[in-house]
C-alpha cells in the first residue's frame, strides 16, 4: 500500500508571541477595542482564528450545524470486489398493526393523528354502539344465572348422593349449569376482545362504547376514519407502524447470489437522496423465492447505522461488500479534490469555549486597571448572556494531502499507513465547506501574523 502524502505547513505565531511584542498599555487598548460592539464569543473565536496556520480552519457548532459537518474515524472496507443492489427498507410483519373495530359502531373521541409516536396499549379512539351495552348485559345475565345454577347444581348433587333425587333431575341441572358456564366464558372473552374488562362491569358502570388500543408501539401512519363516522365491524380505522425495527429487502441478481452470505458487511444510501450520507448493515439471510421474471431474489439484511429519516417503501442503492481484502476508506464527502491533489480534514483540536475564555480572561488580569468600571460590569453581563454559547466546542480542522484508491459503495479507500491518522477523527460529511471556509480565511488573511 502506498504511503499517505502529508503536508503540515507551520503553524502561525502563539498567543504568548503575541503578546510578547506588545506593551501592557497597547494590549489594554486592544482588548477595550476588540470587546468593545462585541460579545466576549466573537472576541474569543477571532482570537483563536489568528493562531491556526494556512492549512488549519476553525468552525462553530453552528457552522457544524447549518452545512451539516460531521466527524469520525476510517473504516476498514472490503472495496476490492462488492456487489451492488437495489432494494427498498421494508418492515416485518411484527412491527406493523392494523387497528380494526371489533364491533361497529360510530368513532368518538379520536386522540391522534398521522405521525403521532404512540405506546403499546395507549388509545387512539372509541367506538359506540348499542350492542356494546347490550353484550355487557348478556355478560351480567349470565353470571347472575351462574350463581343460581352453581348452587342448584350442588342441591342436586347431595341429593343423587342421599338417593333422594333421580339421576334424570341431576344431569338436566349439570347440563344447564355447564351451557351458561360457557356462555359466560364466551361473553367475557368478547368483552375483552373490545378491551373492555369484564370484572369492571356491573349494572352501575355499563358504557355504551369500547377503546380502540394501539396493540404495538410506534408511530400512526394512517387514520381512515373521522368522529362521527360509522365504521363497520372488522373495518380498519388506525394504522401503527415501528420504524425502529426497519431492514433492508435487496434483489440480489442470479449471477450474484452464490456471492452472499450471512453477516457480509454492506454501505447502502437512499436512491433519491444522495446527501443523505453513507449507512451500514450486515446481510441476515437469502430469501428461498426466486424471481423468474427479474431474475432475482430477495436478501433481507440489517440495518446497524442509520439516520432517523428512513421510512419503509423508501428506494436504496447498496453495496454488499465481498473483497478478501480490506483497506482503509473515508467517505466520499470526506475527500476534496483540488489542484490535481485529494484532500481530508483531520480534526485537531476541540476548544471548549468556557475553557478558552477563561485563559484569555486570565492573561488579561494585569491590565485590569485600565478598565472602567462599566466596562466590568457589561462583561459580566455578557459572559452570563453568553454562558450556552461559551458551553460550546469550537473545533479546529487541518487539511492533510492524502492518496486514494477505489472508491465503492460511497466509501473511498485512503492510503493511511500512519496508526496515528487511522484512529483520528476527519471531517465525513460536507469536507467540501471546510475547504471554502479555509479559502475565505485564506483571502482575508490573518492579520498580526505571517504564515
Amino acid at each position: 500500500m502506498a504511503g499517505v502524502m502529508l503536508l503540515f505547513p507551520a503553524c502561525g505565531g502563539s498567543a504568548d508571541a503575541d503578546h510578547d511584542g506588545h506593551s501592557a498599555d497597547a494590549h489594554a487598548g486592544e482588548e477595550h477595542d476588540a470587546h468593545e460592539g462585541h460579545n466576549h464569543e466573537a472576541g474569543s473565536v477571532e482570537a483563536v482564528k489568528e493562531e491556526l496556520a494556512e492549512s488549519q480552519v476553525l468552525v462553530t457548532p453552528q457552522q457544524m450545524r447549518s452545512v451539516n459537518i460531521e466527524t469520525g474515524q476510517p473504516s476498514l472496507e472490503k472495496l476490492s470486489d462488492v456487489i451492488k443492489t437495489f432494494g427498498n427498507i421494508a418492515l416485518p410483519p411484527a412491527s406493523e398493526a392494523s387497528v380494526s373495530s371489533f364491533i361497529g359502531g360510530v368513532v368518538t373521541n379520536i386522540r391522534v393523528i398521522e405521525g403521532d409516536q404512540v405506546q403499546k396499549g395507549q388509545v387512539l379512539a372509541y367506538i359506540e354502539h348499542p350492542d356494546v351495552v347490550a353484550l355487557q348485559q348478556d355478560y351480567l345475565k349470565a353470571k347472575n344465572q351462574d350463581k343460581y345454577l352453581e348452587q342448584e347444581y350442588n342441591r342436586q348433587s347431595r341429593l343423587l348422593r342421599d338417593s333422594v333425587n333421580a339421576a334424570r333431575t341431576f344431569q338436566r341441572i349439570e347440563a344447564e349449569y355447564n351451557n351458561n358456564l360457557a356462555q359466560l366464558q364466551s361473553l367475557k372473552k368478547k368483552l375483552e376482545m373490545i378491551n373492555i374488562s369484564a370484572d369492571g362491569v356491573s349494572p352501575e358502570n355499563m358504557s355504551s362504547r369500547y377503546p380502540l388500543p394501539a396493540p404495538v408501539s410506534g408511530y400512526v401512519n394512517a387514520v381512515m376514519a373521522n368522529r362521527g363516522v360509522f365504521v363497520p365491524a372488522e373495518k380498519e380505522v388506525f394504522h401503527v407502524a415501528d420504524y425502529r425495527q426497519v431492514h433492508l429487502d435487496l434483489k440480489v441478481y442470479e449471477k450474484d447470489l452464490p456471492l452472499i452470505d450471512e453477516g457480509q458487511q454492506l454501505t447502502f444510501r437512499p436512491a433519491n437522496n444522495s446527501g443523505a450520507g453513507v449507512m451500514r448493515g450486515s446481510v441476515l439471510k437469502k430469501s428461498k423465492r426466486f424471481d423468474p421474471e427479474s431474475r432475482t431474489a430477495l436478501v433481507h439484511a440489517e440495518i446497524t447505522d442509520r439516520n432517523d429519516d428512513l421510512l419503509p417503501g423508501m428506494a436504496v442503492v447498496a453495496y454488499i461488500q465481498n473483497g478478501n481484502e480490506a483497506v482503509w476508506a473515508l467517505p466520499e464527502e470526506a475527500i476534496v479534490a483540488a489542484e490535481g491533489k485529494h484532500f481530508v480534514f483531520r480534526v485537531v483540536e476541540e476548544i471548549h469555549e468556557a475553557e478558552h475564555f477563561q485563559e484569555t480572561h486570565e492573561a488579561s488580569e494585569p491590565h485590569k486597571g485600565h478598565e472602567h468600571a462599566e466596562d466590568n460590569g457589561q462583561k459580566h453581563s455578557e459572559e452570563h448572556d453568553h454562558g450556552e454559547e461559551h458551553n460550546a466546542e469550537y473545533v479546529v480542522f487541518e487539511r492533510i494531502e492524502v492518496v486514494t484508491g477505489v472508491s465503492e459503495a460511497g466509501m473511498t479507500e485512503v492510503k493511511l499507513e500512519d496508526e496515528h491518522l487511522q484512529k483520528a477523527e476527519f471531517a465525513v460529511s460536507n469536507a467540501e465547506a471546510l475547504m471554502s471556509e479555509m479559502k475565505k480565511a485564506g483571502a482575508g488573511g490573518h492579520e498580526g501574523h505571517n504564515h
